[in-house]
């Protein structure tokens, strides 16, 4: 008989942005995750700890499923981006929940007098649905760090300061690794992935305006938006976050000049932040047995006492300052640093700084009230790192630091509005799996690009995975205290057996193979050679986003030049190309699955909102997720499914799934858990098999 009546009080989706049960199950076999060992003991989970995943295999889309027991084609947050009506090379981000198109399970629990807390949730969350005050939002304008689209005020860059050059200034993304010693007098610019390219300047401020208006809530005013014009051209590099360089910024060191209060034998350098807008001066400083071994950071030679002091190869957080925000502000921030080697002799300095942060802004906070009392107990939201180029010492002792950091601030935070806010119903996200995982996860295999052996890039990802168990074991008394917890992901991280190929980033625009199959064309130049621009009067389709092929089709695009009844066979001739398009060095083909829209349906990726055709890559090829299908596995216990563990009043006690709980049934089962009402557009079924009680 259907109840009424909940099986629990209080539940806390516990959700772990890219945390993969694969290797999530190999490091409990190995007792490395103590913490979700005692859970899965204490609750429900299939012995591979798998949930079976939804598609695409991307961040927005799967957190709006989670939220609403809906497949992307129904909720309406189709992938990361989504496709500007009449625009096939123009996408927007999809985090808003202006395109959320189905009832989140927030809105029935708040309808059903829960306070509620939805924390950092990356798809559909802001700005609030629903205007009952039990419920409060806490950002989801993007993922990484809480705040990014509001709060960050500077990027974060490597520092080197030497007395092998002469010239100063800030380089982008000019650093392969912090491990610098020298002069770089010219920037090393990367061959980036993507053109930004809008060529009319009133359809980019139309899309702009409008994807504001999505953002601006209750005099709440997000500094950042994301319009896409782009094009990923053959040959660039795809997305390879892992290799992406850093910025730089390098100075002299020199004799101190024009201080205030500079100590005896100290030495002076420049650090140059705000991609070089802004600088700041140092001082690098002996200790008693005349050693350099500090660095002092002021924020003018003129002022007495310094910043903040970096003790050698200490990870140092919220360093204070002051820095224009993006508006030209002068605003409070802290950024977390790391002096990473001082040489003894004081003749040079390698350095990391993170991403600044905006100790006082609380745009993505509602109410603002939540914001000034965690504020006040922990300090501001930790930025986050995207520190890679396989460089030990920034992933290690700087992005996972921070990471961690991250991870201890959010659990301190959550766990203040469970105990004193009166919070019964969390819907939590953390990032820190996915993004830490990006930094490395192509690399879990020996490559041709590989620096370091695949062993070491493991010890990188066991660490990413030790701090995950440390965050979910401090919410584990809780259960204790009639909490019940549900711990999953929206996806995992894929180590591919072989080389990512052109096809399927999730930006806009990826030209290489469509290009090859003849199908995408490129304008040329006066010399007959190819721009990086579109020629849509011989292009007959395109591959945008991370699954999706759009036929460039009349009446319904802008420059349209395929016949309506002329599609369907154009579409047969894609799929087909697709399948039979095979990768150079191995002879075996990519593409593991491509649909007409009609028949996507079956994935939950079809309608009206979805492409002309949707395809998958086969698991060898996948990046590292978005663009293969959710049962993908890889190199090094890899994997693409999301994970789930349940445990707390009204789930089973040490038991064993035996069958497959769907992404799309975790909304219902909640809903069940609570004895609310299960959202209206709902697609999935309440999980049975791991309930204590009969529905």
């Amino acid at each position: 008989m259907l109840r009424s009546k909940g099986l629990t009080n209080k539940l806390l989706i516990l959700g772990l942005d890219g945390m993969d049960p694969r290797f999530s199950k190999a490091m409990v076999d190995a007792g490395k995750m103590p913490n979700l060992k005692k859970m899965i003991e204490m609750g429900s989970a299939r012995e591979d700890l798998v949930l079976l995943g939804a598609m695409p295999t991307i961040t927005p889309p799967l957190w709006a499923t989670l939220a609403t027991g809906c497949y992307p084609m129904t909720h309406g947050i189709i992938d990361y981006n989504l496709q500007v009506p009449g625009e096939l090379d123009m996408t927007q981000e999809a985090f808003m929940s202006k395109f959320l198109k189905a009832e989140p399970l927030w809105n029935c629990t708040v309808a059903a007098g829960k306070k509620t807390l939805v924390w950092h949730w990356p798809g559909g969350a802001w700005p609030p649905t629903s205007d009952d005050p039990n419920l409060m939002v806490v950002d989801g304008t993007s993922p990484g760090a809480l705040g990014n689209s509001t709060h960050k005020v500077d990027e974060e860059f490597v520092v080197i300061a030497t007395t092998k050059t002469s010239t100063g200034g800030f380089r982008g993304y000019a650093a392969q690794g912090s491990h610098i010693d020298g002069d770089i007098t010219e920037q090393k610019a990367p061959k980036r992935a993507m053109v930004m390219d809008i060529k009319d300047p009133r359809i980019k401020e139309f899309y702009e305006n409008e994807y504001l208006d999505g953002l601006v809530f209750q005099g709440y005013e997000p500094g950042l938006f994301s319009i896409r014009n782009s094009i990923a051209y053959e040959g660039a590099n795809m997305d390879e976050l892992a290799d992406w360089p850093c910025h730089l910024s390098m100075s002299p060191i020199t004799e101190p000049e024009g201080w205030a209060n500079a100590p005896e034998g100290a030495k002076e350098f420049t650090i140059y932040y705000k991609w070089g807008h802004v600088k700041k001066y140092a001082l690098i400083l002996k200790n008693e047995e005349g050693k350099y071994d500090r660095i002092a950071v002021y924020a003018a030679k003129e002022q007495p006492e310094p910043l903040f002091v970096l003790e050698n190869d200490v990870y140092t957080p919220n360093c204070p300052d002051i820095m224009p925000d993006n508006k030209g502000n002068i605003v409070k921030v802290v950024r977390n640093m790391r002096a990473l080697e001082i040489r003894e002799d004081g003749s040079y300095v390698r350095l990391w700084a993170g991403c600044a942060v905006n100790c006082e802004n609380s745009d993505c906070w509602c109410p603002r009230w939540i914001f000034d009392k965690v504020m006040e107990r922990f300090g501001p939201p930790p930025a986050t790192s995207m520190a890679a180029c396989q460089d030990e010492d920034l992933i290690i002792k700087c992005a996972q630091e921070q990471w961690a950091q991250s991870a201890k601030w959010q659990a301190d935070a959550m766990q203040y509005m469970m105990d004193e806010e009166g919070v019964e119903v969390i819907f939590s996200h953390f990032h820190g799996p996915d993004l830490a995982g990006h930094a490395y996860m192509k690399y879990l295999k020996n490559r041709e690009t590989s620096k370091v052996d695949e062993s070491v890039v493991r010890a990188w990802h066991e660490n990413t995975y030790k701090w995950s168990d440390d965050y979910i074991g401090s919410f584990l008394p809780y259960i204790d205290k009639g909490w019940t917890i549900i711990v999953t992901s929206d996806h995992a991280l894929i180590c591919p057996e072989h080389d990512h190929q052109e096809i399927g980033s999730n930006e806009s625009v990826n030209v290489g193979v469509m290009k090859r199959l003849g199908y995408t064309v490129l304008k040329k130049d006066e010399n007959g050679n190819e721009i990086n621009e579109i020629d849509w009067s011989k292009t007959r389709a395109i591959q945008t986003r991370s699954n999706s092929i759009y036929v460039n089709l009349k009446g319904r695009d802008k420059h349209g030049i395929v016949d309506p009844a002329d599609k369907y066979e154009l579409e047969e001739q894609i799929i087909t190309d697709l399948y039979g398009y095979k990768d150079a060095k191995t002879g075996k083909r990519i593409v593991a699955l491509a649909l007409h829209n009609k028949d996507a349906v079956l994935l939950g990726m079809g309608g009206e909102l979805a492409a002309d055709i949707v395809f998958m890559l086969h698991e060898s090829y996948n990046f590292d997720h978005g663009e293969s299908m959710s049962t993908a596995q890889g190199h090094n216990d890899t994997s693409v499914s999301p994970i789930l563990v349940a445990a707390g009043p009204g789930v089973k006690e040490n038991y064993q799934i035996k069958g497959y709980i769907r992404e799309v049934d975790i909304a219902p089962t909640a809903a069940v858990l609570l004895g609310v009402e299960i959202p209206a557009e709902c697609e999935g079924a309440p999980a049975y098999q791991i309930l204590t009680e009969s529905l």
